[in-house]
């Protein structure tokens, strides 16, 4: 890559690079910001952001959870430098329901 080239380029090139030795990670919407920065992000997921551990086990890092409410949706975070270049990634996401125990009874939602 030139030496005077935007930091755009480099983010895009690593991008195309990890796309392709890992398609999986397509489910990310990724973007470029102005100044190179590399974000994916995955919103209205089910689990405990899960892509976020995948990148980490690809990129490094440790991913960040945050509880954001009492029904546990939350969002999970990675912020790690890979191929030099900043790489974000959070994904949004509800928890899955707790289990409960065999005989009892649900909470009554709605109502007349």
């Amino acid at each position: 890559m030139p030496a005077n080239a935007s930091p755009q380029l480099g983010a895009a090139i690593v991008l195309v690079a990890l796309l392709g030795a890992h398609p999986e990670l397509s489910v990310l919407t990724w973007t470029v910001d102005s100044i190179g920065i590399l974000r994916g992000q995955q919103t209205a997921g089910v689990g405990r952001g899960g892509v976020v551990d995948e990148c980490a086990g690809i990129l490094g890092g440790t991913p960040v959870r945050v509880r954001v409410d009492q029904d546990g949706s939350g969002f999970a975070e990675l912020a790690v430098v890979w191929a030099g270049v900043p790489v974000e990634i959070w994904a949004t996401y509800t928890a899955p329901p707790a289990p409960r125990a065999l005989g009892t009874v649900a909470p009554a939602v709605g109502g007349r």
